[in-house]
């Protein structure tokens, strides 16, 4: 039997779906996580060889599409190439996850996707085919927007407020009684001896306080909103799109956040002639669609 699949590799897990010639879903299975960097070249080949094992029970792979982090990665594409030749899967292709992300969000079809986790992309694609993703720079530079913005920012007007020239705010108790970070000392040790995550950890403090109406919360969602905003914004400008969908992708604005407010506003500001969607398929079905291109 001939058959397309998608593959949404993830950082904690991977998910494959397989689907006919005609885009019905026949089955779906998850392995490990997608990650040449956490499980080491030898873990990811074996993870590979499972994958093909899989798809090889399921008949003739006429077609597959792999999103994933770090698709440029060598060691990545030195695998799952290698897996591909010893399966005798021919028509394949290595995208980024933002690729089957914007392919399942909007089934194929041409947008924008805001993508906001502990870090943010935007991408987009155009009616012929032209893509562009900008932001994803990183916590040092660049992730405007993100989980770990939102942390940051709110640990910074915490600090203010301490130092006696910031706006007082509720973020400062929360800070002190809920986290246990109630000296200088603390808080640094948090901050600068954990990773990144631990830092975007506080996101979900600041949209409760800002739903409970603090101002300095409400700020930096907002500032952070429009920064996102300008971002799809210029994606937009730069594909020649007018008008279209744009998704929002992630935690903390895939749900009814005031987050997802401020960032249906700031897009309303920056992109009036653009509609703003919840997502309509998986990144994995994303993949599947990818695949079936291909054909």
């Amino acid at each position: 039997m001939k058959f397309i699949a998608g593959i949404d590799g993830g950082g904690t897990k991977t998910i494959v779906i397989c689907s006919d010639l005609n885009g019905k879903i026949l089955k779906e299975h998850k392995f490990g996580p997608f990650n040449v960097n956490s499980i080491g070249k030898e873990g990811f080949a074996a993870l590979m060889e499972e994958i093909c094992a899989f798809l090889q029970e399921m008949g003739q792979c006429a077609a597959l599409c792999i999103g994933a982090a770090g698709c440029s990665n060598p060691s990545m594409q030195e695998v799952v190439k290698a897996a591909m030749e010893r399966a005798g899967i021919v028509n394949w292709k290595l995208v980024g996850d933002h690729e089957i992300a914007l392919s399942g969000a909007l089934e194929g079809k041409p947008g924008i996707c805001l993508g906001v986790g502990t870090g943010t992309f935007c991408f987009g694609k155009n009616d012929n085919g032209e893509s562009l993703r900008t932001g994803g720079w990183g916590h040092l530079i660049g992730d405007e927007g993100s989980g770990y913005a939102l942390g940051r920012d709110a640990l910074s007007a915490v600090t203010r407020h301490w130092d006696g020239y910031g706006e007082a705010t509720s973020l400062t108790r929360a800070v002190k009684e809920e986290m246990k970070l109630d000296t200088h000392e603390k808080l640094v040790a948090y901050v600068y001896g954990n990773d990144k995550s631990a830092v975007a950890a506080f996101s979900r403090i600041v949209e409760r306080e800002a739903k409970a109406g603090d101002a300095v919360a409400n700020a930096i969602l907002r500032n952070n909103a429009k920064a996102l905003a300008r971002q799809a914004a210029a994606t937009a400008k730069r594909l020649q799109m007018e008008r279209g969908e744009a998704v929002l992708l992630g935690g903390l604005v895939e749900s009814d956040t005031v987050y997802r407010s401020f960032l249906q506003e700031a897009l309303m500001e920056f992109m009036p002639d653009f509609l703003c969607i919840v997502p309509k398929q998986t990144a994995a079905v994303g993949a599947v669609i990818m695949a079936g291109q291909q054909l």
